[in-house]
């Protein structure tokens, strides 16, 4: 049995139930995985958690800095050796990548890339650690992209297509539909009462809470919307190191909530309560939350965003705004008066939501890895 290592940085409790599914999936092809994963740096996010199984190896990651760069070494070497497949995130400032990079070309096991082609969040597009990236881009020996962007971004390297697995990035819905459907309104209205939350038109912020959020543009937003639309709340959920921007806002608004860190069973009366989901900072995995949960989301055109704003398309099952406080509120506030256009958006929502499911992405990384240790059919 063709064993397969990933490799990952942290294991964020979203990831869970993907390499649960994933490793059940594999097993069934005969090929055996292995995760390795570490901790994140005290202070940041996101946070790692344990995975109690034989098959998940926890490393203690050691981060130092070189320089102005942060360098992060994860200590398994020994733990790869017999692997038929590496899978390692594409990260100049992973350490660990670069032996196994040269390794792969002297040994019989193949490597490949998790990632989205560069880095979507760096400000200079030119800077040393993304000339690494263009460097290495073409030395392995597949790809797992995160989404049909990030397909793009590394096929226009010159990559080819066929070695490129067009992972399309998701969360458990499974569970969150479940959460949803267990919730009733009953439920909702006495959240909504035990929080001192009012109304029904309700924007929720969801997320980890830090500077590519853009925290302090949505509290400018929220205070747009409220002028326009008197019965507006805005609800935060999450935490992070820009946690204290929205602890103040609440503070001087109540009208503005702040619930902490929710996670699963918990979160679904926030989502059911909602009308929009304002994010008009980095948007990544809760796109797939707000198709899910059938409440739009909001967002802004910024160069930022992680690969998976490919999902969105604005006017059918979300909106992106210019990147200021007067067009995103305008637009947030049109939609909270338009009864139509909440229809239209919804309707989106759902048919997104039947598409970019963990079962798929399970599926899509599956095939990718058979094909990849020669076992598939050509993608």
């Amino acid at each position: 049995m063709d064993r397969v290592t990933i490799i990952q940085r942290v294991l964020p409790h979203y990831r869970i139930s993907f390499f649960r599914r994933l490793r059940l999936r594999l097993c069934e092809r005969g090929i055996d995985l292995q995760l390795i994963y570490g901790q994140e740096r005290p202070g940041t996010v996101p946070r790692s958690v344990t995975l109690e199984e034989t098959w998940a190896r926890r490393v203690e990651n050691r981060y130092f800095r070189i320089g102005r760069n942060e360098c992060v070494w994860q200590p398994c070497m020994r733990m790869v050796r017999g692997t038929a497949l590496i899978v390692v995130e594409q990260s100049t400032r992973l350490l660990v990548n670069y032996p196994l990079l040269a390794l792969s070309g002297m040994t019989q096991g193949k490597i490949a890339f998790w990632g989205h082609g560069k880095n979507m969040q760096l400000a200079r597009a030119v800077s040393f650690a993304e000339r690494i990236k263009r460097v290495t881009i073409g030395k392995v020996d597949w790809w797992f992209a995160y989404t049909s962007l990030s397909a793009e971004i590394v096929a226009s390297s010159g990559y080819p297509r066929s070695q490129i697995t067009n992972v399309e990035n998701a969360t458990d819905t499974f569970e969150l539909r479940e959460h949803l459907s267990a919730c009733s309104e009953r439920e909702v209205s006495a959240v909504k009462a035990r929080r001192g939350i009012k109304g029904n038109a309700i924007g929720l912020y969801c997320g980890a809470m830090y500077d590519l959020k853009k925290l302090p543009f949505l509290i400018d937003a929220c205070k747009r919307i409220k002028r326009a639309i008197p019965e507006f709340s805005a609800v935060f959920v999450g935490d992070g190191p820009d946690k204290h921007i929205v602890v103040d806002a609440v503070a001087r608004d109540d009208w503005m909530h702040y619930v902490g860190e929710l996670f699963g069973r918990e979160l679904a009366p926030f989502y059911r309560m909602s009308r929009a989901l304002l994010m008009p900072g980095l948007v990544g995995l809760a796109i797939v939350d707000s198709f899910v949960a059938n409440v739009p989301l909001f967002t802004t055109d910024l160069p930022i965003h992680s690969p998976e704003i490919a999902y969105l398309e604005s006017g059918a099952n979300g909106i992106m705004t210019a990147p200021t406080v007067e067009a995103f509120s305008a637009a947030v506030s049109s939609y909270l008066m338009d009864a139509e256009m909440q229809k239209r958006l919804i309707e989106g929502c759902v048919r997104s939501s039947a598409h970019y499911t963990i079962e798929n992405m399970v599926e899509n990384v599956t095939t990718g890895i058979e094909n990849c240790l020669g076992h598939g059919m050509p993608q």
